[in-house]
């Protein structure tokens, strides 16, 4: 007994050690609380995308030429790098953007070392002479929505918008974490040299005269140092251009005489000014320009939108424009962690209710005492590894509610039971936590198994999730240790009185004498109900094929957007008299409890590009318990409704916008090859057979058609002999129709463009066109169509490539209760049969919601297979048993019955989470059943037979399994049903793995003894 007494264990460590295990306790929740107030706060975990993208404007350059120029070099610059994984790119009239990928499997570190050779590879790139300044970036979800946009909108000019808003970037720019303040709207600043072509031609004057002029005025060149004897002088050599005023004092020509001078303000007026025909915004009809602020990854939304309002409130008193917050992403932040911790909350006092009912108050209060501070270190190793608080952590905070008491309940419940059998309080706490530490460590050690594979899941979705099984791992493996060396002493001071009766009994001992007779029964038969129970099992598993499927189910933000294209060669006026239509209809609804706003953008394409057919209006809805009674579908249709009748359009597209990470439409079918025109009429004839199909609807293409173009094919000869060269031609013709950046001038901290081109009147000019005179340099004037001849075509608007070959992309939604599958492969029928010989070089690759859903499940098996064989190898380690590992895993399928039972009667659709949610029960569901055998084999040890030490352990832990299973369904009941609040990601989560416990608590209770029973008892059967 001394020398027992004198031996060290977990349980006597930690009774005799209360004052060293209390002040532990203090400090940790004074540094988990430290942490929680410092974890910024974000809507979900960023996940980074390992993305480079390259963007070149060059203005006026069509897209097929900026493909052959800029995009075609850049993509072969970054061939052969290390990790990568795949190059795209979308080039448009003036606009390349090139995207580079690289695999996932990489970390920050190394994706910092391909980016910065990326970077170096890029430089080496010769772009063709009259292309932009370049922008090398990388690309995160924080990208892909802002955290607030702040909207200055008036009956006021440009340049009064403009101070406004340069002036509330300078002061946002300054607030911590924030990455960008980019000015959307607002037309970019050019001191404009508008020629005048009259005069131009009267004194025999050409453009490039003009422009070199201006440009070597607009020089300062370095010109060495001169020292003298007392000190050394730095020389610079300026030109006359000081101010905008300069610049009109330009000589441009000379007379032979040196008498009569030609300045720049004879044949032109320079104007300090802005760009025209570029993309311009309204906000609720009036002229407006917004600033949209993104913040680098981990940053603080909620601080930042804080910081913001403050810089916006103090602004707005003196500004005499209407600033408006708009889209602020803290309001659906706020919604989902309120829901989720409200929820939370709700299951803790569940929980508590339930560890009352079953243990006592005392103990349960103890027992609850390790949700805290399990919380609380969890909250501490988030802050060490730079995490946030977003709604992925609080559910796994949720999730793992229930979790982190399970091994709480088995130390006090067994602590609990010695100490009703006559033991001291002290010697009952020791006893009843090293009784369980083996099993309670196999316990979390299978938990964490079927956890923590699911952080290697690899795609969008995958990294997207990560933060949930991380989070369950920290707190599962902090609850361990919570539950072993805390709650031992805990339990010895402040658990119940030496003359402690179970008051539990009254009305839980008749349940277990009645589950001991009906196991007793069922083992008499147990060969018979375990195939009862196959049948069952295997019924119910057939109905997954029946099942509904969605690749990711999320939650809608509170606004939506109106995409309206009109027909090609619209004017940007055009394309806004249209989108003033659509305009009017929304602002009679603005300010009636469901619309807020609208803000509207006419002439702005991707990537800052401009296509002078496109506008978009997003309408900014109130939230649901802000006054509006509708969902966001309801009100769609009635503006479709109110809307359909009006002309002057070519497409216009409804569209939602989600959180959660990007997924694909529900059926796309890309198709690639060499040759554009044979890959669009392959699209157009694809697109043709999947319109046929019922319940596919907005099938499109992302084939973008250009502008009409006209060909100016120059006579070479004609050209040569009249002593006109090509580039003189199309110099002249650019700074007529779209201007000639001359250099650039720094004014007002600001680097501005000088552009000389022709005013607007001049350029307005289609008929006459072949009569333009084109001035040579001997001051000679020239038609156009003396040296040229003038072509109409057709052009492509935008063309993408994937690895090097052009592709267009076909997309369409699935509607009602259509078979995704079987039009997949009906489509994929008809091209082997019908398309493919028709378009040889023509490749079709079958992508979609469903072949995304199908890859990434493959995935998600590959995970579930590594955590089994994990969790076989802890069980083996544990048991030193082949059998019974395999034994308890048999928990995972009768658990899955409950999924595929509530997806069927409940329709929630298979989507990723659900599956995910699956994985993740697997670990828990095999919880119960180690306890149980664990227990099945100390009885056996000590002699008793297979049959009544079955029925022995299963009496004796009904009680932890009940409760260890009610307190995780009660942690994830109020999210489940939406108590605090539904959420379309989280609820179907919760429901899968609470509907999924109460069959794996069935199969512990039932299934398990019975089959170790069926296996056990035929072995000593043998033996004898």
């Amino acid at each position: 007994m001394d020398d027992e007494a004198k031996r060290f264990s977990i349980g006597r460590f930690s009774v005799t050690k209360p004052v060293l295990v209390n002040i532990l306790m203090i400090t940790v929740l004074a540094l988990g609380i430290f942490s929680l107030v410092r974890l910024p706060q974000e809507q979900f975990a960023e996940v980074p995308f390992y993305w480079v993208n390259v963007i070149v404007p060059y203005p006026g350059v069509s897209a097929e030429d900026m493909e052959a120029s800029v995009t075609i070099p850049v993509e072969n610059a970054f061939q052969g790098m290390d990790r990568l994984k795949q190059i795209s790119s979308t080039t448009s009239e003036g606009l390349s953007v090139v995207r580079v990928e690289f695999s996932d499997g990489i970390d920050d570190q190394i994706f910092k070392s391909l980016y910065q050779d990326a970077q170096t590879r890029f430089s080496q790139v010769r772009l063709p002479e009259g292309t932009l300044p370049a922008v090398l970036d990388d690309f995160s979800s924080s990208d892909f929505l802002p955290v607030i946009e702040v909207v200055i909108s008036g009956n006021l000019s440009y340049e009064d918008l403009r101070e406004q808003a340069l002036s509330l970037q300078n002061k946002i720019l300054r607030i911590p974490d924030v990455k960008d303040a980019e000015v959307i709207g607002l037309p970019e600043r050019q001191i404009q040299v508008n020629l005048d072509p009259t005069t131009l031609s009267s004194l025999g004057l050409s453009v490039n005269e003009v422009v070199r002029s201006i440009s070597e005025q607009n020089r300062t060149s370095p010109s060495g140092n001169l020292t003298t004897d007392s000190r050394e002088y730095l020389l610079r050599t300026l030109g006359s251009i000081q101010s905008v005023a300069d610049i009109g004092n330009v000589i441009v020509r000379r007379s032979s005489q040196g008498e009569g001078l030609v300045r720049v303000d004879d044949v032109a007026q320079v104007v300090d000014g802005f760009e025209e025909d570029s993309a311009f915004s309204r906000f609720n009809g009036k002229p407006s320009i917004s600033l949209r602020i993104t913040k680098v990854v981990k940053g603080n939304s909620v601080a930042i939108v804080d910081r913001v309002r403050s810089i916006v409130d103090e602004a707005q008193t003196s500004s005499g424009a209407t600033l408006t917050l708009f889209n602020d992403s803290t309001v659906q932040i706020a919604s989902s962690l309120s829901v989720l911790s409200t929820n939370a909350l709700m299951g803790l006092a569940l929980l508590v209710v339930i560890l009352s009912l079953f243990i006592g108050v005392r103990n349960s209060l103890i027992t609850a005492l390790g949700i805290p501070v399990t919380f609380a270190l969890t909250f501490l190793v988030l802050d060490l590894l730079g995490e946030t608080i977003n709604t992925n952590t609080l559910f796994g905070l949720v999730l793992v509610l229930g979790l982190i008491v399970d091994h709480g309940i088995v130390i006090i419940e067994n602590s609990y039971r010695l100490q009703t059998l006559g033991m001291k309080r002290h010697d009952a706490a020791i006893l009843g936590v090293n009784q369980v530490v083996w099993p309670i460590i196999a316990a979390s050690g299978t938990t964490v198994a079927a956890f923590l594979p699911l952080m290697i899941i690899p795609g969008t979705i995958g990294k997207f999730l990560r933060v949930i099984p991380l989070t369950v791992t920290i707190a599962l493996i902090v609850s361990t240790i919570e539950a072993l060396f805390f709650l031992p002493s805990h339990y010895a001071e402040w658990g119940p009185r030496e003359s402690a009766k179970e008051k539990t009994s009254r009305f839980f001992a008749p349940l277990v004498k009645k589950y001991v007779s009906l196991l007793r029964r069922l083992y008499a038969k147990k060969v018979l109900w375990l195939l009862v129970a196959l049948l069952l099992l295997i019924g119910v598993f057939s109905l997954v094929g029946s099942l509904r499927q969605d690749l990711f189910s999320a939650e809608d933000y509170s606004y939506f957007n109106i995409e309206i294209t009109t027909p090609l060669g619209s004017t940007l006026a055009q394309t806004n008299q249209v989108v003033s239509r659509y305009e009017e209809v929304l602002l009679s609804k603005v300010g009636k409890d469901e619309i807020l706003s609208i803000s509207t953008n006419v002439g702005g394409g991707t990537s800052g590009s401009q296509n002078t057919t496109k506008a978009d209006i997003t309408v900014d809805l109130a939230e649901m318990d802000e006054g509006r009674m509708r969902g966001i579908e309801a009100i769609i249709e009635e503006v479709k409704k109110e809307t359909y009748y009006l002309g002057g359009t070519e497409q216009v597209l409804f569209t939602k916008a989600q959180n959660g990470p990007p997924t694909s439409a529900d059926f796309s079918f890309r198709l690639s090859g060499d040759v554009y025109e044979s890959i669009v009429r392959a699209s157009d004839a694809l697109s043709a057979k999947l319109s046929t199909f019922q319940d596919v609807a907005n099938v499109q293409s992302d084939f973008v058609p250009g502008n009409p173009a006209l060909r100016i094919e120059v006579d070479q000869e004609q050209a040569s002999r009249l002593g006109i060269g090509v580039s003189t031609i199309a110099s002249y013709l650019r700074s007529r129709f779209e201007g000639v950046t001359v250099g650039t001038f720094f004014l007002d901290n600001e680097e501005i463009d000088i552009v000389a081109r022709f005013p607007r009147e001049g350029r307005q000019t289609f008929e006459d066109l072949e009569q333009i005179l084109i001035p040579t340099d001997d001051g000679r004037l020239i038609p156009l169509s003396s040296v040229a001849r003038i072509r109409g075509e057709s052009s492509i608007g935008t063309i993408r490539r994937v690895e090097g070959k052009r592709e267009v992309t076909i997309t369409a939604d699935a509607l009602g209760e259509v078979d995704q599958k079987a039009v997949n492969e009906e489509m994929r029928s008809y091209w082997d049969a019908t398309l493919a010989s028709q378009f040889p070089g023509v490749d079709l690759v079958v992508g979609g919601e469903f072949s995304d859903f199908s890859t990434l499940l493959i995935d998600i098996l590959r995970v579930f297979v590594l955590g089994l064989f994990l969790m076989y190898l802890i069980l083996g380690t544990q048991f030193n048993s082949y059998s019974q590992p395999f034994l308890i895993l048999l928990s995972v399928p009768f658990a899955f019955i409950g999924v595929v039972l509530y997806l069927f009667v409940s329709g929630t659709p298979l989507s990723t989470t659900v599956i995910y949610s699956a994985v993740a029960l697997a670990g828990i569901a095999v919880n119960d059943a180690i306890v149980l055998i664990s227990f099945i084999n100390e009885r056996r040890a000590e002699g008793v037979a297979t049959s009544e030490a079955v029925l022995e352990a299963a009496s004796t832990r009904i009680r932890p399994i009940l409760l260890t299973s009610l307190t995780t369904i009660a942690g994830l009941l109020p999210t489940a049903i939406g108590v605090g609040g539904y959420s379309v990601v989280w609820s179907p989560m919760a429901s899968t793995i609470m509907v999924g416990l109460v069959f794996s608590t069935i199969s512990a209770l039932f299934i398990i003894p019975l089959l170790y029973g069926a296996i056990y008892d035929r072995t000593r059967r043998n033996a004898q």
